[in-house]
């Protein structure tokens, strides 16, 4: 009866009325499964993502394990340096989780200068990413690496720290624990009016930009550093006429006091926060009269081994000088004795 009504209606029925729902079923099931699918590869982007910094950064880490007197990255400090920095750093597993590396397994040494960690999230070492969506598809967890390289490299301009000392370069200087050299000499012991420091241009960055110059602007480089660039065989500096005694010395004993480690040790024997380094500019001379431009031929890192003392000869800044890790950038040509580093990536 109902068919025959719709026939005298005019109306027919489509065979095919059904299919167009199956359709409709199967698309919506099909966008379903593919923006499951994105969450899923969101997911290993962003897994990807932190893995890579965590790699990055424990590389770097384990490229600043300089050693003080050979300048070679020291592999058992760099393995544990990189894998101290690499669980500071998170991923995602099931949920974020940190960053663990095998030391020994994680952690190689391509050059004696470079450091190259690999982190993972892996089933081979039990720890892959876990999929959300995927799993409907028998996938239920994914591998995820990075790896970085990093390398330190000498450095051939600074731009922040420098201390307004200059050692001549007249000889290379030795890092053992008992070489002990004077980095400031006193009264009476200058070379033509120049007590071996540098009267840094005048520079608007960093701490003592509003300093001014004279004494007050070398007591403040010398606490805090220059915040300007000083670079190799580019940059000229004025030398700085006068002895600067009670500036000077009042703030070589504030960064003495500054640091967490004052025994009289060598730099190898210390574990302090590094007030008692100095990072300094190394000049062709002093052989000079008066305020006189020389020329900056690289740069050496100085270790205080006594805290100085209110003037006079006692006025020295004595210590040791040692190869250090310090910011700044490198360059072609390098000189060959150069004891400053900075940590890059290469890779």
């Amino acid at each position: 009866m109902t068919a025959f009504k719709r026939e005298k209606s005019g109306e027919k029925l489509r065979p095919d009325a059904g299919i167009a729902i199956i359709y409709v079923a199967v698309f919506l099931l099909s966008s379903l499964w593919f923006v499951s699918l994105a969450l899923d590869m969101g997911k290993l982007m962003a897994t990807r993502t932190e893995l890579q910094r965590a790699a990055d950064a424990a590389a770097l880490a384990g490229a600043s394990a300089i050693d003080p007197t050979t300048g070679d990255v020291v592999q058992d400090s760099a393995r544990v340096r990189a894998a101290q920095t690499a669980v500071q750093n998170n991923a995602l597993q099931e949920t974020a989780v940190p960053v663990v590396i095998d030391p020994d397994g994680d952690v190689d040494f391509p050059t004696p200068a470079r450091v190259r960690v690999r982190v993972h999230r892996e089933d081979a070492t039990g720890n892959p990413m876990t999929t959300i969506f995927a799993q409907t598809l028998g996938i239920n967890t994914l591998d995820v690496t990075a790896d970085a390289t990093a390398e330190a490299q000498k450095l051939t301009s600074i731009c922040e720290g420098l201390a307004p000392f200059a050692p001549v370069e007249d000889r290379p200087f030795s890092t053992q624990c008992d070489s002990i050299y004077d980095l400031k000499v006193g009264a009476g012991q200058s070379e033509d009016g120049n007590f071996q420091l540098l009267d840094f241009p005048p520079c608007e960055e960093g701490p003592c930009a509003d300093v001014g110059g004279g004494a007050a602007a070398i007591a403040c480089y010398t606490r805090y550093g220059y915040g300007c660039c000083i670079s190799i065989g580019t940059e000229f500096v004025f030398t700085e006429p006068g002895n600067k005694v009670g500036p000077l010395s009042s703030a070589l004993r504030d960064r003495w006091d500054a640091d967490s480690d004052r025994r009289d040790v060598c730099y190898q024997e210390y574990t302090g926060d590094r007030s008692r380094v100095l990072t300094v500019p190394i000049v062709e001379t002093f052989d000079v009269n008066g305020k006189k431009l020389v020329r900056v031929k690289g740069f050496a890192a100085f270790f205080l081994r006594e805290r100085p003392g209110q003037g006079g000869q006692n006025s020295f800044a004595r210590g040791q000088f040692i190869n250090y890790v310090a910011p700044g950038e490198p360059g072609p040509n390098p000189p060959p004795d150069a004891m400053v580093f900075g940590v890059h990536l290469v890779e």
